[in-house]
């Protein structure tokens, strides 16, 4: 694994996985769109070992840190959502002028599936697009995220004297990230839905056990794309999951099968 920095300015960190020598298989590129937040911490071994898995099998693989997260240049409150997208069109470029493949896998994880596609819809290229327990509809995710922290502040605050009591709902704090308005609107506005009936990308989904995306996998389905059941669980609406880091023990092959092909 290769750390860099990419994009305008060099303003991106990246983590490039490059294929050992003799690896067997097609050579493809792939890009890891991550969660944001404390989903982004969560997966982000996962994230990690799919991309070790995939170089295993010949595949070009970038990680990197949308502008305003993670090492990329800029505060969270210089952040935007607009901004995220960009930092992705920026992360594929960069992968297919290193590569030479014109066709990127992209890898959509949670709230980095609505940034995907967004991102992919950008792209004169079609692309073969996984999501991973994909954020369908981005005003519902900012109401689950809300509903947890303000279980978890409430409960935080219980023993506490007044004067240290948070606010527990309507700030600018998501379970501990401080997201700026220009984050929160675009989330608030994005639909994952509304790239479907237009876009002729390769999409395909991934659930783990327990999650449900009805109206995505019956569209991913009619146009010829693949829905996987994984046995993991992942709870991520659980607020009692939110410090428990997720992996695919029995799953990597059966996604990289379906991501790589």
């Amino acid at each position: 694994m290769v750390p860099f920095f990419f994009g305008e300015r060099a303003s991106l960190y990246g983590s490039y996985h490059r294929p050992p020598e003799g690896a067997s298989g097609p050579e493809t590129a792939l890009v890891i769109c991550q969660g944001i937040g404390h989903e982004y911490m969560r997966a982000y071994r996962a994230c990690w070992q799919i991309a070790e898995a995939a170089a295993a099998r010949n595949a070009h693989v970038l990680r990197f840190d949308y502008r305003g997260t993670g090492d990329s240049h800029g505060r969270q409150h210089d952040a935007s959502w607009s901004a995220w997208i960009d930092s992705t069109v920026a992360a594929m470029a960069w992968l297919r002028e290193t590569t030479a493949l014109t066709h990127i896998r992209v890898l959509g994880m949670r709230a980095g599936a609505l940034i995907a596609a967004a991102a992919a819809a950008r792209d004169s290229e079609r692309q073969r697009v996984l999501f991973w327990d994909p954020v369908v509809n981005g005003e519902a995710y900012l109401g689950d995220i809300a509903d947890m922290h303000e279980s978890q502040t409430r409960n935080m605050n219980r023993y506490r004297p007044r004067r240290h009591h948070h606010a527990e709902r309507g700030a600018d704090e998501y379970l501990g990230f401080h997201w700026p308005e220009a984050v929160v609107a675009g989330i608030r506005d994005a639909d994952l839905m509304a790239y479907a009936a237009s876009r002729i990308d390769d999409w395909h989904l991934v659930l783990s056990d327990g999650e449900q995306a009805p109206a995505l996998a019956e569209s991913i389905t009619a146009r010829g794309g693949h829905v996987l059941d994984l046995p993991e669980t992942m709870d991520w609406a659980d607020i009692r999951a939110q410090y428990r880091r997720v992996a695919l023990p029995r799953s990597t092959h059966d996604v990289l099968n379906l991501l790589l092909a």
